[in-house]
């Protein structure tokens, strides 16, 4: 059998019957495809990792095992509406299972201890806090933010850092959804954040 000749929707259909030959076709069409998507995915919260090669292997095998799941039910699902319906599926699939791969690693390796570290005293909303108390507290952040573009006028990503103080300090984002938002490495995100607080403190209080 020639299986370049066959369209994707002929190689599923022998695939749904098991046939290890059209698997392995289908795993070489689109191998490429599920690793590029899981390492762009990746990069996107793991900037310049070296264990970046593993992780996006772990995410990929991940994603071929979604595939598979309860039966092949997403290829047995599948509605063919163009010709680019498997290639779709594969790339959401592999995106998803990447995306979930790096919460799940953010969250074993988020440091309780450097989380709290960031919380300066004084600059972080208290849930306990009253309505006059958040609005002084607002009132606060602003004034820390005018007082450090003057400190740190002239440095290149100074609007990015300010903005990211008064996000991290006023309305509570988390330093990972930080690095996801600005596509920034966690470390640094948590680095710019806590520099910044202590320069508030030092130079603003």
């Amino acid at each position: 059998m020639n299986w370049q000749e066959l369209t994707d929707r002929e190689l599923v259909a022998l695939c749904l019957q098991s046939s290890e030959d059209a698997w392995r076709e289908l795993l070489r069409r689109y191998h490429r495809l599920l690793t590029g998507v899981a390492a762009k995915t990746l990069r996107r919260y793991f900037a310049n990792y070296p264990q970046m090669k593993e992780m996006v292997a772990e995410a990929t095998q991940d994603a071929i095992l979604r595939i598979c799941a309860n039966d092949f039910r997403a290829l047995r699902e599948l509605e063919w509406r163009h010709d680019g319906a498997l290639r779709g599926l594969l790339q959401i699939t592999a995106a998803t299972a990447a995306h979930d791969f790096a919460r799940k690693r953010l969250s074993e390796k988020w440091n309780i201890d450097q989380e709290k570290s960031l919380e300066e005293p004084g600059l972080v909303i208290s849930e306990k806090e009253s309505m006059e108390d958040r609005v002084h507290h607002k009132i606060l952040l602003e004034q820390l933010a005018r007082c450090l573009e003057r400190v740190i006028r002239g440095e290149p990503d100074a609007k990015r850092d300010i903005a990211m103080f008064l996000l991290y300090f006023g309305f509570k984002v988390t330093a990972p959804d930080l690095a996801r938002l600005y596509q920034m490495n966690i470390r640094k995100v948590e680095n710019t954040v806590a520099r910044l607080g202590r320069m508030a403190r030092v130079n603003c209080l």
